[in-house]
């Protein structure tokens, strides 16, 4: 069963059965593809729920392995201002170049 999810006049958001999106998938994610977003219901009970892709969020190189399946884009994205947690340890800038440059020569 298919059913929209309603705000006001405007439809939100499709909800379908996990039966009925194994019935009929290819119709859902060609919705999906549409830019429309599906409530997956266990019982009724929202479990999951499939968006569409904004593959212009990423480089052509994230999007090559994304569509290969070698890359998970994340779920949210990192806030521009939190800085990156530095590091544990002590090692010099110089000596993990060294590491690194030991590692690419034994490739």
């Amino acid at each position: 069963m298919t059913n929209m999810v309603m705000s006001g006049i405007i439809p939100v958001m499709r909800t379908v059965n996990i039966s009925d999106l194994k019935a009929r998938l290819s119709a859902h994610i060609q919705r999906v593809r549409k830019g429309e977003e599906v409530l997956v219901c266990d019982r009724n009970r929202p479990v999951a729920r499939i968006v569409p892709c904004r593959p212009e969020d990423h480089s052509e190189q994230e999007r090559r392995l994304i569509a290969r399946g070698v890359l998970t884009p994340p779920l949210k994205r990192r806030p521009s201002s939190g800085a990156w947690p530095k590091p544990p340890g002590n090692i010099s800038d110089a000596v993990m170049e060294r590491v690194w440059q030991e590692e690419r020569k034994n490739r």
